[in-house]
């Protein structure tokens, strides 16, 4: 399910079928749980506008979010989505 996200500074990434991806400072967009995840890990991307942000220079290169930073934010999406459904015995705490 893609999550809505505001882009704080330009980034990239490759996409699973190549592709490169370029999102812009100042604007908002649906991005997969996994790049959200490893973009907001970095701090690229907030949930909304901040209220005092401004775009960062021109001259700023882009930020890539490499294929190992992917690898890890779709592991620890799994890691977490399991840890919320696992059962808990309220007797032993296990």
């Amino acid at each position: 399910m893609p999550e809505r996200r505001f882009a704080l500074v330009d980034f990239t990434y490759r996409g699973k079928t190549g592709r490169l991806r370029l999102y812009e400072a100042g604007h908002t967009y649906l991005l997969a749980r996994a790049v959200a995840h490893a973009a907001t890990k970095r701090g690229l991307v907030a949930k909304q506008r901040p209220p005092h942000w401004t775009p960062p220079s021109i001259f700023r290169p882009a930020e890539v979010l490499t294929e190992a930073e992917m690898i890890e934010a779709e592991a620890e999406l799994k890691a977490l989505q399991r840890h919320a459904l696992e059962v808990v015995d309220p007797e032993t705490g296990v």
